[in-house]
């Protein structure tokens, strides 16, 4: 009787661990069902779409005007249906949906009907939107490209701004479809869109706001989602670049001038390179976002544990929007130098005022406190340094 409670116990807690694994399953399932109008036959592709390219997760056959897709997921997800003539339509799926997809005619993109998905059914705006403007920019190309010199000199101006104001229009779209939804994952698509090969719909540099806002908002959403992290990284990676553009071009308007920085480190604490008087100053500005900084450090550390002891200090400047990131960096990477970052990287003092127009970029300091040498990196930073520390 005690082996039979044991077993019934034991087949139990089999069964409810079977039900369990069930329910997630049926949790993360997703159907996504198709139906034709008229006659059609042919095969249909379900492609999942990853951070930089897009790969063939499912096929079916069209058999009497119908297909049907099952696959799961955990968490928003983007997928293509796409035909055998090349022509696709976009999906944004959520855990457990079951979406029914209604085709009219070709051009399938701009005549079927999305149920069951409000992230589809967003994505269906989004595409539609740039079909149509797409459509109106070829249009303009067509008659501006038909037009003799003598007609260009007189209708030219005025096609252009026509051109440019389909180009706005989708833009401003874009932009009130980002803010009206501003936690949703097809805010995504909304950012990446592009008029042509080499053309955002954001194209302006002062949206890149916008991929900061989306940012924030899906890394408190939707953490651990590959599409937010790329994201995440790309906001990085472009507001750097665009400071650091803005630094050369304010760099070219000013005089050089050999200020010495005092910046905070990551405890707050206030650090002048002036208070190192009597050492060589190795002062170096860089990014944690630029690999070419970040493949630099293991040469600084070689340095600094050869010549620290010998009277050399390093003390680097970051440059990074991102101050989480640089400190999460100096900790993993065990910086012992010192480690200071621009009090507001958009308009760097220091940057600005020694001229630094590139990442990573070094400065030598003299004992007195002057530069005697710039752009030091790799092998000859280390043979200035065997110069200076192993004299004979």
């Amino acid at each position: 009787m005690v082996k039979s409670t044991a077993g019934m116990k034991r087949y139990t807690f089999i069964f409810l661990m079977t039900a369990l694994l069930a329910g997630c399953a049926n949790e993360n399932r997703v159907t996504i069902k198709g139906t034709f109008e008229g006659t059609q036959e042919g095969v249909v592709y379900l492609d999942r779409s990853e951070v930089d390219r897009s790969n063939v997760a499912d096929s079916a056959e069209i058999k009497g005007g119908r297909f049907k897709f099952k696959t799961e997921v955990t968490g928003p997800e983007f997928f293509q249906v796409r035909f055998a003539s090349g022509e696709f339509v976009g999906l944004l799926v959520m855990p457990g949906e079951t979406i029914n997809l209604d085709f009219e005619k070709s051009p399938w993109a701009m005549n079927y009907s999305v149920s069951g998905s409000p992230g589809s059914e967003d994505i269906k705006l989004l595409d539609q939107q740039l079909i149509m403007t797409k459509a109106k920019l070829d249009s303009i190309r067509t008659v501006y490209n038909s037009l003799s010199d003598e007609e260009l000199a007189v209708q030219g101006p005025e096609i252009e701004k026509a051109f440019v104001d389909v180009v706005d229009a989708q833009r401003m779209f874009n932009i009130r479809f980002i803010v009206e939804n501003i936690g949703s994952m097809a805010s995504i698509q909304a950012l990446y869109q592009r008029i042509d090969e080499t053309t955002y719909v954001l194209y302006q540099p002062r949206d890149l706001q916008y991929l900061k806002i989306v940012s924030d908002s899906l890394s408190v959403k939707y953490p651990v989602s590959r599409h937010v992290r790329a994201l995440k990284e790309n906001v990085t990676t472009e507001l750097n670049r665009m400071y650091i553009d803005r630094m050369a071009n304010l760099a070219s308007q000013l005089p050089s001038t050999n200020t010495t920085p005092e910046l905070p480190d990551a405890q707050g604490k206030m650090i002048s390179v002036a208070s190192m008087k009597g050492k060589y100053v190795l002062v170096s500005f860089w990014s944690t976002t630029s690999q070419e900084c970040l493949n630099e450090l293991p040469l600084f550390k070689s340095i600094y544990n050869a010549y620290h002891r010998k009277g050399l200090e390093i003390y680097q400047i970051s440059l990074d929007m991102d101050e989480e990131r640089w400190r999460n960096i100096i900790r993993f990477e065990e910086i012992p130098w010192i480690s200071v970052r621009e009090v507001d990287p958009e308009n760097p003092v220091y940057a600005r005022r020694l001229n630094i127009t590139r990442l990573p970029a070094n400065l030598l300091y003299d004992p007195e406190g002057n530069i005697i040498n710039t752009n030091l990196t790799g092998r000859n930073l280390e043979i200035r340094m065997d110069q200076l520390f192993n004299k004979q």
